[in-house]
């Protein structure tokens, strides 16, 4: 079963060397099937790892102004957590518009790339009008496309990979 470590709870270093964690970007509510939360499925289908998944729901960070320290912090600490996990997956639905996970993928595809640690980042979705998954193609991340149902198959491949490269 996984642990669940939301904002802005973060790992140590020890445990960054030795817990094989997936990072969720994209919106925070609904996105999944019959208007569940699409965060809620990818951790309902990880209940058989061993892993820590980072989900960035805080129950504060909505009611933030934009440009106020607090959504600068809330921004800071996104981009860390994305960055220090093993594999990111980036869900952006039809009809959706999650400027954060954008700006968070633009900063993935700037910071990191070493293939040698496992990272990658899972990125599917038709939200923008197909831009997220462009992007990621014209980045050399892994753009899924098909549901998040694939999504989740390719995550999970990734976070295996991972596993097998994490110091026990």
């Amino acid at each position: 079963m996984p642990t669940i470590l939301r904002a802005p709870e973060r790992l140590s270093a020890a445990q960054r060397k030795t817990t094989t964690t997936l990072y969720l970007a994209g919106p925070i509510d609904g996105g999944g099937g019959a208007g569940g939360s699409w965060r809620d499925e990818v951790i309902d289908a990880c209940d058989d790892l061993d892993i820590t998944i980072i989900d960035q729901r805080n129950d504060r960070w909505p009611g933030l102004d934009a440009g106020s320290p607090g959504r600068r912090g809330a921004y800071d600490w996104q981009c860390a957590s994305a960055y220090d996990a093993d594999v990111v997956v980036v869900w952006v639905p039809d009809g959706s518009h999650a400027p954060t996970a954008l700006m968070l993928l633009g900063y993935l595809a700037a910071k990191r790339g070493n293939a040698k640690r496992g990272n990658s980042v899972v990125v599917g979705g038709t939200g923008w009008d197909g831009l997220v998954r462009l992007f990621a193609q014209n980045h050399r991340l892994f753009p899924v496309d098909g549901d998040l149902d694939e999504v989740i198959r390719i995550a999970r491949i990734q976070l295996a990979q991972a596993a097998k490269t994490k110091v026990g």
